[in-house]
């Protein structure tokens, strides 16, 4: 309960607005009723403005989170390559020679 002292704070919604460079495209999915039922429960409180956008934002995620995991495969094969990490090392060498050559003691 708000008593007036302090402002209520709501986290404001964040409309996503179309633009040239990403202009929105009609897709028909599938989802389960249960899942169906759930997004529509957010939008119907006010915690997302609309289906639309919950989908959108939830398919992004997945994507980053796709990317993520492929960028960390790579970063894992880097580190198991005998070639790659002594290739590093010689260049780890050479910036402390550089950072050496700078100081006078």
């Amino acid at each position: 309960m708000n008593t007036g002292a302090f402002p209520a704070v709501h986290a404001p919604i964040r409309r996503r607005r179309s633009s040239a460079a990403h202009p929105l495209k009609k897709l028909t999915v599938q989802l389960s009723e249960s899942v169906v039922d759930a997004i529509k429960a957010l939008v119907s409180i006010g915690e997302v403005p609309s289906t639309s956008v919950f989908v959108e934002n939830a398919v992004r995620a997945g994507l980053r989170e796709r990317r993520r995991t492929k960028i960390y495969a790579a970063y894992e094969e880097a580190a198991n390559d005998p070639a790659f990490i002594a290739d590093v090392n010689a260049d780890m060498r050479a910036f402390d020679n550089t950072l050496r050559d700078g100081f006078a003691g």
